[in-house]
């Protein structure tokens, strides 16, 4: 896997004729340049989002139990739930997993509960996220059930050269170009470089997402 230290040195390669390492003492600091490498992750982790790819994605295992309808299991670390379809067109967010069979969850809004008698409890066929990221099973579950809820998790800020970049290498150099951009920049600040920077990323990440999709996508540069 690679550690922030992977990038900084790559970094260094590009931008120091010498392949300087980068460190405290140089211009930019190893400080500077692992903010950038946050900032290029956090985007790189919104361009994941809007195109519904598996990366950077996880599933949570929820343990439901009798009477309780609301679970902060994921307050914390919900950015985005998922959206799915079947073979058949149908849209879920979640599954109530069994021995034997996976039976749908699908995503509402908080004001959906209004079709739910609140002291109904049943198997939950839905829920909704409210206003403290809690999620919300309707009905209320009758009995201790298993919910898988596959979700995109906020970006953990990297801090040490130890620290492990997220996405399994596949945005590695996207990664260390931006982060070269924003050293070969730093100087002033340019809204127009902003943009161009933003860009760049965005749209490197989304060939990398369809080559994925269709590894025989014919990528045309514009």
């Amino acid at each position: 896997m690679t550690t922030v230290a992977n990038i900084l040195t790559w970094v260094g390669y590009r931008i120091f004729p010498d392949g300087t390492a980068i460190s405290s003492s140089t211009e930019p600091s190893q400080t500077e340049c692992i903010q950038w490498i946050n900032e290029a992750c956090e985007e790189l982790l919104t361009v994941c989002v809007e195109n519904a790819t598996e990366i950077a994605r996880t599933t949570a295992s929820i343990t439901l139990a009798d009477g309780t309808a609301s679970y902060s299991d994921l307050a914390s670390l919900l950015l985005a739930p998922v959206i799915m379809q079947d073979k058949n067109g149908d849209t879920f967010s979640g599954w109530i997993e069994k021995t034997n069979t996976r039976n749908p969850i699908k995503l509402t809004t908080e004001a959906g509960s209004i079709d739910y008698n609140p002291s109904t409890e049943s198997e939950p066929d839905e829920f909704y996220i409210d206003g403290s990221n809690n999620l919300i099973f309707l009905p209320t579950p009758d009995d201790t059930y298993t919910a898988k809820i596959p979700y995109y998790a906020y970006h953990t800020t990297l801090t040490l050269t130890t620290d492990t970049v997220p996405y399994k290498q596949i945005f590695d150099s996207v990664i260390v170009e931006s982060v070269a951009m924003r050293a070969q920049n730093r100087d002033e600040y340019d809204l127009s470089f902003e943009l161009k920077w933003f860009s760049y990323i965005r749209k490197q990440a989304r060939k990398m997402l369809a080559i994925r999709k269709n590894p025989t996508v014919t990528i045309v540069n514009n």
